[in-house]
């Protein structure tokens, strides 16, 4: 018997942890730092026994084997192991949200308002400080970054095609949770509070014939994907009949991202009015994301902007692969993807609209985000 613990979020609450399930199966659990540390043993690879010896070493505290069991016992009834009943309620859950046939809103009312009138005024509000409309904007760059925080470059970016109207929009996320396959798509509408917007069934059903894989076998990680869902908020508020494809692209090497951008090229290239968007924040640094202290990361931000300007998605790809991407920025995959679509239908280069830091301090961390837009 060698338990493996599932993907989860785990945060600091206090002096204890909260661990959280991104695809919404499990209950959220306060737990302490013991049993943080039995979770982390719980790797697939030990036997009780070992799980045991290493808990010893780590903490100097003897665990007895009837009381990892309980333990074992109870995260497998929460479906927190990763065993055949998990794989079985994972499933149950997709297919219940294929049934479902839309995606719900998951921050209506946190990050921004869920009554329809006080999300329009919210997004009137964000546009209003934007440049005028650019009329030959093909492609654009647009933080996921908390829209309270974020919100100038938002509004400035969206102000800047509030005029497009495009038939079509390829909406392209990144993984911010547990993701298989290394790009997939979520054939279901998505929810906001001011309605409905669809989904393109046509071209996504074309899409997926293209791959040996099943593009929406990580359909549950897009539940709470805010990548997603902060932009989808402004496309239907500015593009009510517009068509959506909304995918996440979660890793891959050059020959791969090429042939996922090629296949989605393929799929839209009949459109009159395409609108591609890479929904990407930028580095990520500081003790929240395992540094000592935060530093100012717009050295790497400004080398990589300037590639992606001039839609140099291979030299960005091996700029941020030089040096593990130290910053953490964390639309490198996206980004290519994104970039050689753009570069498929002959866009030519793009421009920075606005750049931003935000430092939370209780954590000493820093998020970088930016606006380009490309026509």
């Amino acid at each position: 018997m060698k338990p493996k613990v599932r993907f989860v979020d785990i945060k600091p609450y206090g002096e204890k942890f909260l661990l959280s399930d991104p695809i919404g199966i499990s209950p959220p659990l306060l737990i302490t730092p013991d049993l943080l540390f039995i979770l982390s043993l719980l790797d697939g690879s030990r036997e009780i026994r070992e799980v045991q010896v290493e808990f010893l070493k780590g903490t100097g505290k003897i665990i007895a084997s009837d009381e990892l069991l309980e333990i074992i016992k109870f995260l497998d009834e929460n479906f927190l192991l990763y065993n055949e009943r998990f794989i079985s309620k994972l499933k149950e859950e997709r297919q219940k949200l294929f049934q479902k046939g839309y995606r719900e809103p998951s921050h209506a009312g946190e990050a921004y308002p869920n009554e329809p009138e006080k999300l329009k005024s919210f997004i009137e509000n964000t546009l209003q400080d934007g440049e005028n409309f650019q009329e030959n904007a093909v492609g654009i760059i647009v933080p996921h970054m908390d829209l309270r925080v974020a919100n100038k470059v938002y509004g400035k970016v969206y102000s800047l095609i509030k005029g497009k109207n495009p038939d079509l929009v390829v909406l392209l996320g990144v993984s911010h949770y547990f993701h298989e396959t290394p790009f997939s798509v979520l054939p279901l509408d998505l929810k906001t509070p001011l309605g409905f917007l669809k989904v393109d069934n046509e071209r996504i059903k074309e899409l997926k014939k293209m791959f040996e894989y099943d593009l929406f076998h990580d359909i549950l990680a897009y539940k709470k994907e805010h990548s997603i869902e902060f932009q989808s908020i402004f496309l239907n508020y500015l593009f009510p009949e517009a068509k959506v494809i909304p995918a996440i692209v979660s890793y891959g090497d050059e020959k791969l991202l090429k042939e996922i951008a090629k296949k989605i090229t393929r799929v839209i290239e009949n459109s009159s009015n395409p609108l591609i968007i890479s929904s990407v924040d930028f580095s990520h640094v500081g003790k929240k994301f395992g540094d000592s202290v935060s530093y100012d990361p717009s050295f790497r931000d400004t080398e990589y902007i300037e590639l992606l300007k001039e839609l140099k998605n291979e030299e960005a790809f091996k700029l941020l692969l030089s040096d593990n991407n130290k910053t953490r920025i964390d639309g490198q995959y996206t980004n290519f993807v994104f970039l050689d679509i753009l570069k498929n239908l002959g866009v030519k280069k793009g421009k920075l609209v606005d750049y931003e830091i935000y430092h939370e301090d209780f954590t000493d961390s820093k998020v970088s985000y930016a606006g380009l837009v490309f026509s």
